[in-house]
């Protein structure tokens, strides 16, 4: 599907072509290895207004009727039930880079479609499947969608850190046991169903206009190397005491013994701020940076010459602290 998508000379040819021209600075932050990305083609996302205006006005880029000419289709059929539409991403930041988009025009709301997410982690295992809150970077938030990128692509899939504040890697062996204990994370900033219907959050949430709290997600998949061997394994991770009562959050260390199968990996990012001050800042220190899963992930986006030239390493932190919500 890739490799026929680029030979019909599309918008996607000419963007995947571009990514060899990617300027990029390899950076450490507090021992993290980051990038940063000077990539013009992806102006459109950095820029992105997706106010609800903004959104009345276009036409859905992700619905049957909004693709581009050139741009395949494949059907994913999802356990759950949920039918999705995977499409080379035309706008990538990697190669390849798949969006995967519900066949219904929905809004962009994770819960509805974790377990899917999480089956499409396991059905291409040589995929990093992520998702953009509708106010963490989504450029689509009226049209649910994951995005899916080669794995290994972020750094935080290699290096994750329990001196990560904002955010908490959780990890089991079997899908639904997985499923549940994301969404144990989740509830620490998920709204109430009653306030979700209204578009209001209660509970000391604090962007009372949203149905969602703000995150970002990242899950994949790792295969048991040899079928039904034994693999002993480290994790660190921030981690969670799942009870009935009480979701209790702390650093560990934790050695355990994968049997006959693969792992499930997600890290959820909280957030705070869509956009950092930088933004909105005067033109003479603007720096236009809008952090979704992949900066969160360790990977900045920039899109023009003055933002890539400005950013520095404690810049780059700053903005992330700025933007991320602590949960310790």
């Amino acid at each position: 599907m890739f490799s026929r998508e680029l030979a019909s000379h599309g918008r996607a040819f000419v963007n995947y072509q571009a990514l060899s021209q990617v300027e990029v600075k390899d950076m450490t932050i507090d021992g993290f290895p980051a990038k940063l990305f000077f990539n013009p083609a992806r102006v459109r996302s950095v820029m992105a207004d997706v106010s609800p205006e903004a959104l009345q006005k276009r036409a859905c880029f992700l619905c049957p009727d909004g693709v581009e000419e050139h741009q395949l289709t494949h059907n994913w059929d999802s356990p759950t039930g949920h039918t999705y539409y995977i499409r080379v991403n035309p706008f990538p930041i990697f190669s390849p880079h798949f969006t995967v988009s519900s066949s219904v025009h929905e809004r962009q709301e994770l819960l509805p479609h974790l377990e899917s997410m999480l089956h499409l982690a396991k059905e291409l295992p040589e995929m990093t499947i992520f998702y953009n809150g509708p106010m963490c970077g989504a450029s689509a938030p009226d049209h649910m969608h994951f995005q899916a990128v080669p794995r290994h692509s972020l750094p935080i899939e290699d290096h994750f850190s329990t001196n990560y504040a904002n955010a908490i890697l959780v990890q089991e062996v079997d899908l639904q046991t997985h499923l549940a204990a994301v969404k144990k994370v989740l509830a620490i900033g998920t709204i109430p169903e009653e306030a979700s219907q209204t578009g209001s959050l209660t509970a000391g949430a604090s962007h009372a206009e949203e149905y969602e709290p703000r995150w970002n997600i990242v899950s994949w998949y790792t295969p048991s190397p040899n079928g039904d061997s034994v693999e002993s394994c480290s994790m660190v991770q921030n981690s969670v005491e799942l009870s009935a009562e009480n979701t209790t959050l702390h650093h560990s260390t934790q050695h355990y013994t994968t049997l006959h199968n693969g792992m499930f990996h997600t890290v959820i990012f909280f957030r705070k701020e869509s956009r950092p001050q930088c933004f909105f800042a005067p033109e003479e220190e603007r720096i236009l940076f809008s952090p979704a899963t992949v900066e969160m992930g360790g990977i900045g986006i920039v899109a023009n010459r003055e933002s890539f030239d400005r950013l520095t390493p404690s810049k780059l932190r700053n903005i992330i602290s700025e933007v991320a919500d602590e949960i310790v």
